[in-house]
């Protein structure tokens, strides 16, 4: 009988150079992602200190109209005396006559401020206009940099996912067959290389099952193939089976949505469901997946306490109290749709909703 062909050592020159490949392919993922995020968080602070700006401006302007209306006043009476004045001069002294001239002196004197008022009051405007303009232009380049960004993730994540599959874990299948050759019992093996064998083939099958774990996390292939409802339903029975929280589902007929609709309600579960077994600490959770008239509904709703104390224990030690980046992005994947995000901290605990029209233009 032929003997089986050994396996290939780990550190042979192909292992080396697949291994060195995957590392930098995740290293160049890793750096884009967060140079896009980095380029995001900038141009989001652009957007916000140009607003500012802008409500600086328009409060100048809304002082600088109040000094018109009271200038504008007082020539109102400026002008009355000068009327009053002048009826008088024909039979009044010298002194009524010189009443009138300086009425007539304090009238064009105030034209002249209203001239100027109305002046600041429009280069005031202008500018403010200018600001909220750009403010505006800064804004519609942060909400494209996001999708950018949101759409490149996305992308990372299946490519990942796909190698995952495709390469690494067919390595280890490969390595689980080689391992069972090597431990028919017609090879001769002391004891302790029979232990040896036994422990390598255990880490092949836990990383093996890693692997898969990671690459249906990273991008299920299900919400490719079935579409969003049969997908949430698998990742809810394993985030139950990896947690120990029990998911009460409530699933209606959606049927099948489009892409970047299925897939940003999807991340958004995905993340509620992290966020409840890292902070909510319950037991329970509930999801609800509806489809209303023109929109498509989801909600998650847990007992747990864990988001709402920890911003109870950043306030009391007096520092700003911020969502993390998890809501954040789940916030700005739904307004990329048109769709509104809601979520509520209560003593009964967290809910998240979420509604995407069907019918926006994601092209």
């Amino acid at each position: 009988m032929k003997s089986p062909e050994p396996p290939e050592p780990p550190d042979s020159p192909r292992s080396l150079r697949s291994k060195s490949v995957s590392r930098e392919y995740a290293l160049t993922a890793r750096e884009h992602v967060i140079a896009g995020r980095e380029a995001s968080v900038r141009q989001r602070e652009d957007a916000l200190q140009l607003q500012e700006a802008a409500l600086r401006a328009r409060e100048a302007a809304a002082e600088t109209r109040a000094d018109v209306e009271r200038l504008m006043g007082q020539m109102r009476e400026a002008n009355e005396r000068l009327i009053v004045a002048g009826i008088n001069a024909q039979n009044l002294s010298d002194e009524s006559h010189a009443d009138a001239l300086q009425a007539k002196a304090e009238l064009d004197d105030l034209m002249k401020q209203v001239g100027q008022a109305n002046e600041r009051l429009a280069a005031s405007a202008a500018h403010a206009h200018a600001l909220a303009e750009e403010a505006q232009l800064r804004q519609e380049e942060y909400r494209q940099l996001s999708s950018r960004l949101l759409t490149l993730q996305d992308d990372e994540r299946r490519r990942l996912a796909l190698d995952l599959h495709d390469s690494t874990a067919q390595s280890l299948a490969a390595l689980a067959m080689n391992l069972d050759l090597v431990k028919d019992p017609r090879t001769a093996l002391d004891e302790r290389s029979r232990r040896a064998l036994a422990e390598c083939r255990f880490l092949v099958e836990q990383t093996s099952r890693e692997v898969r774990t990671l690459a249906y996390l990273l991008h299920p292939p299900l919400l490719d193939e079935m579409g969003l409802s049969l997908a949430a339903r698998w990742f809810a029975e394993g985030f139950t089976m990896r947690s120990g929280i029990q998911v009460t589902l409530d699933l209606g007929e959606v049927g099948r949505l489009s892409a970047p609709i299925e897939r940003a309600v999807f991340r958004v579960l995905q993340e509620s469901l992290t966020n409840v077994h890292r902070h909510a600490s319950t037991k329970t959770v509930s999801i609800r997946l509806a489809s209303t008239p023109g929109a498509v509904a989801l909600e998650i709703r847990d007992q747990g306490r864990g988001l709402r104390d920890r911003k109870s224990h950043q306030k009391s030690e007096r520092t700003v109290p911020m969502l993390g980046v998890g809501i954040q992005g789940m916030r700005e994947r739904i307004n990329q749709l048109n769709g509104t995000f809601d979520i509520k901290f209560t003593d009964r605990g967290t809910t998240v909703r979420v509604s995407v029209p069907l019918s926006v233009d994601t092209a």
